[in-house]
This record gives structure tokens, sequence and C-alpha cells, in this order.
């Protein structure tokens, strides 16, 4: 699917700074949602999303991917060995949350995948999942692992992984 934008912000109260936002999903979406998703998080009351991250390139890569759909700065802060990327906008923010469904405050046991994203074609349905695996999974001894505290979440992707003929199962993690 070709990325398409258009821009919107614009309030009765004129105090937003207009901004482009996606109006079809598209790869670069569906990392951006992959990496909020899994790594990231909305907050109304401080009008950011962000980035928490230990791999630079994967700041990068969603430093890259905010400016591609939305054309906006962002703030790069190392703290404590990993990576914090600070996107101001609430123009934005309202858009994932109220837009694409994204989850905003403390919301680990809510986050579910966007029904954008179950929607879509393969290759957007792949950058999200390729995006989120590259936050909360692991592949070690016992094969891959994925880790949420949101047993909806759990349910979304191993019916997505079924897609690829990847049969998984769900165990509750004791700590």
């Amino acid at each position: 699917v070709p990325h398409s934008a258009t821009s919107v912000g614009v309030l009765p109260h004129g105090r937003r700074k207009t901004i482009r936002v996606p109006t079809q999903t598209s790869r670069e979406l569906g990392s951006l949602l992959g990496y909020l998703i899994g790594d990231g998080h909305i907050s109304r009351v401080k009008h950011h999303f962000a980035l928490t991250t230990g791999d630079i390139d994967q700041a990068q890569d969603f430093i890259r991917l905010v400016d591609v759909l939305f054309g906006l700065n962002h703030r790069l802060v190392k703290h404590d060995g990993r990576w914090r990327v600070f996107v101001y906008s609430e123009t934005a923010s309202d858009f994932l949350i109220d837009g694409l469904g994204l989850t905003h405050g403390p919301s680990a046991r809510e986050k579910r995948i966007p029904d954008g994203i179950l929607r879509s074609p393969e290759p957007v349905v792949r950058a999200f999942l390729r995006a989120y695996f590259d936050c909360d999974g692991y592949a070690g001894k016992q094969g891959v692992i994925l880790s949420t505290m949101s047993d909806a979440l759990a349910e979304q992707v191993q019916l997505l992984l079924l897609n690829y003929g990847i049969l998984t199962r769900k165990r509750r993690q004791k700590d």
C-alpha cells in the first residue's frame, strides 16, 4: 500500500501546529505502531509519545518513521544506558489514540493490535510484527518468546502468526 498523508491539526482554539498524518496504512505505519505497542507510550498529560530502547538503531528507525509519517521533530535522550525518543505533538498523539486505537498512560494490560493493522495487507502486518518482536521478543534456547501483560494482544499475535503457519502456545510467567 503506498504511503499517503494529509495535513490536520488546526483546531478552533488555534493553538496546535498543523502536521501531516497518514491516510492509508503502510509498512512505515505498521512499524511505528509495532514499536509503540512494544516499547512505546503515549502521554495525554505530557502531550507526547515516546519510545524507550537500549538499541540506538531502533531509536533511529523510530525517528525516521516519525519524520516520514508526521514530519515531526523529536528529542533523543540517553538515560541509564537506554535511549528515549520523545515526540511532542498533541495532534499526533490524538491521532494515534482516537484515530488508530492505541492506549495511553499506564495501560500495558489493555494493549491491542489496532484494527487497521489487523485488516492490512501482509507487508504491513509483517512490518508491524517485526517491530513489535524487536521490542518484546526474545530468541533463546527455548525458542522465540514474546512477553506481554495483555491477554488480548497475546491472542491477536497468535492469530497473526498462524497466518504464517507458525504455531504458538501461551503460558503465564510466574514472576
